[in-house]
């Protein structure tokens, strides 16, 4: 069949990117690896120049929708693999797609950590980590370098037990009872050095995406920390993405109420897997593991009971009390509003619930008049301080260090013009 000659739209767009629309057409009728029409059947059947063709065709190679072999032709380059951003390991996500899944041990070591991962671990300084390194395959594809860091004293022998196509995630939940319950990653992009592209049988300087993992267990301990390099060529990667900051999330994140001393023993629950998930590395490790949830709830129930502060509480659907908040009159001057504490369940992290406690006790200062807002937050602490920062607040200046924490604080401040 004919095809109808290519020609600037309405809305102007070049022809180039036309012909480039109807080319990936063409090419997703191709099976992987099969040759691409020549630049001149392409002239003749689309009725434009050498030029537009070329540019169009570029524009796929730089999509990496075809790739060329000089003297030889074009060629229908193999679909990159999608993977969602969600707490899994490459064993069973490739096993999911029909794929499978493979890994070449490059080394395995104990060593010193550095300071990045002993923070990430939770490690004292100069504590040891056990180093991973190995190649992810799918199909005998390499696909992805990656070098993962597990405490080598919690997890002592499992270097033994550990083999090349041995799930990390499984050898983790049958030998230690360890399951994983929340991550966070960083995606960056980098280039191949020498070593990583023969690893990866890739030419060097080709773009890679480099995701660092941050992973903890049900009672928010860091279990490990990855550094992946995934080829650019064969991957991307895909995730939901809802409106934040000062937007209150939808009301199925949770729903609040005011607290009660009856919520103490909830409340402790929330506080202490915070604490255990929030501070290991900002505050001593002696501190975390002692803490006792019956002791913390009743000082909890002391101070809901109190008429100083409001408590605040968070709740799901099923009526789980995932988060609190606690707030009032600062005691160092009655103008002014203080956030005492805000806590989320590490299980209902990064699901709005911080964000939805927060932007409640704001509205409680606006209609009591209480401004500016102060809080204390451990310095150390970049993922609160983020979440304060997107609502306005700011350091001023003010710093303090609580004996049986050793470890300095920030006073922030946000006055109702600051961001209404």
């Amino acid at each position: 069949m004919s095809q109808p000659a290519v020609s600037v739209d309405g809305a102007g767009r070049p022809k180039y990117l036309q012909l480039r629309d109807l080319l990936l057409e063409v090419v997703r009728e191709l099976p992987p690896g099969a040759m691409v029409p020549t630049e001149r059947e392409l002239c003749e059947r689309f009725a434009v120049s050498r030029s537009t063709v070329r540019h169009a065709l570029d524009r796929l190679e730089a999509e990496q929708r075809i790739y060329r072999r000089q003297g030889s032709g074009t060629f229908v380059a193999e679909p990159k693999i999608e993977q969602p951003l969600e707490l899994t390991s490459h064993t069973e996500y490739m096993r999911a797609r029909g794929l499978r899944p493979g890994s070449k041990l490059i080394d395995v070591s104990r060593t010193t950590a550095d300071s990045e991962v002993s923070t990430m671990l939770g490690l004292p300084e100069n504590g040891e980590a056990l180093r991973i390194e190995r190649v992810r395959l799918a199909d005998g594809e390499p696909l992805a370098l990656e070098t993962l860091f597990l405490d080598a004293d919690r997890f002592d022998g499992i270097a033994l037990a550990f083999d090349e196509n041995q799930s990390l995630y499984q050898l983790l939940r049958s030998r230690y009872g360890v399951e994983l319950a929340t991550a966070e990653e960083t995606i960056e992009a980098v280039l191949a050095d020498e070593r990583e592209s023969e690893l990866l049988g890739t030419a060097p300087g080709v773009p890679l995406l480099r995701l660092s993992r941050q992973s903890r267990d049900a009672e928010g301990r860091p279990v490990e920390f990855v550094r992946s390099l995934y080829r650019a060529d064969r991957f991307r990667f895909r995730t939901r993405l809802e409106r934040s900051a000062l937007v209150p999330p939808p009301s199925r994140a949770a729903q609040l109420r005011a607290g009660t001393p009856e919520d103490a023993g909830g409340l402790a629950a929330v506080f202490v897997a915070a604490w255990r998930q929030a501070y290991p590395g900002i505050v001593p490790d002696a501190v975390l593991d002692g803490l006792d949830e019956e002791e913390i709830a009743d000082w909890l129930r002391t101070l809901v009971a109190s008429p100083g502060a409001t408590t605040t509480v968070a709740e799901s659907a099923s009526g789980v009390l995932v988060g609190f908040a606690r707030y009032g009159e600062d005691p160092e001057d009655h103008r002014r509003g203080h956030l005492f504490s805000l806590y989320v369940s590490p299980g209902a992290a990064s699901r709005g619930v911080g964000r939805l406690l927060l932007t409640e006790a704001l509205q409680d200062f606006r209609e009591r008049r209480l401004e500016p807002v102060t809080l204390w937050v451990f310095e150390a602490n970049e993922r609160a301080k983020r979440l304060y920062q997107a609502f306005g607040f700011v350091e001023d200046g003010a710093r303090r260090t609580e004996p049986e924490y050793g470890s300095e604080e920030v006073r922030l401040c946000r006055s109702a013009r600051t961001l209404t």
